[in-house]
């Protein structure tokens, strides 16, 4: 494992965070401006997070609501909260077949992480799943964006349900 290490997480104030990318979601890769509450619904949740204590909040940086919560987290830190973002990359190659946006988009958040943790060397058929347990392994909350269905999403609940974590679902269908 490689990782580039600003600072040090420490599991009971960390929050991870999961969730769909967007062809899982309602309405797909439309225009990011279709998702304004459930992005309002993983504010919110962020925030009430970090006023609980939670400072450090992983994200596994896949597009969609990764993404959206890597961006939020930073938001936030500039907004005067004392939060950390910790990246949580499968491997190295992670946004090697994105779209050129999406890639410059990925570039700018990890220039903003103040930890990033790669999980594997190369891609392989199990570097997310696996960057997914580390995520929930090195955690204490989870808030994820859950629709239902069989997806990484889904498998990070479980892990999380395994190791005790608290659990925060907001429904994509009907945020809150």
């Amino acid at each position: 494992m490689f990782f580039l290490d600003r600072g040090k997480t420490q599991k009971g104030v960390t929050c991870c965070i999961s969730g769909h990318r967007p062809d899982k979601l309602p309405f797909g890769w439309c225009d990011e401006r279709a998702y304004q509450g459930l992005k309002q619904s993983l504010r919110s949740e962020i925030i009430k997070s970090a006023r609980c204590g939670y400072r450090y909040f992983i994200s596994g940086m896949a597009q969609g609501v990764d993404t959206w919560a890597a961006e939020e987290v930073i938001r936030l830190r500039q907004s005067g909260f004392d939060v950390r973002l910790v990246a949580a990359l499968s491997c190295p190659q992670q946004d090697r077949h994105w779209p050129q946006k999406a890639r410059i988009r990925f570039s700018e958040l990890l220039s903003k992480a103040d930890e990033i943790h790669i999980i594997s060397e190369r891609y392989t058929p199990f570097c997310m799943g696996a960057r997914n347990l580390w995520m929930v392994e090195n955690s204490s909350r989870l808030i994820a964006v859950f629709g239902g269905g069989q997806s990484g999403t889904a498998n990070t609940i479980r892990h999380a349900r395994r190791f005790g974590l608290e659990i925060i679902l907001i429904d994509p269908c009907n945020p809150v």
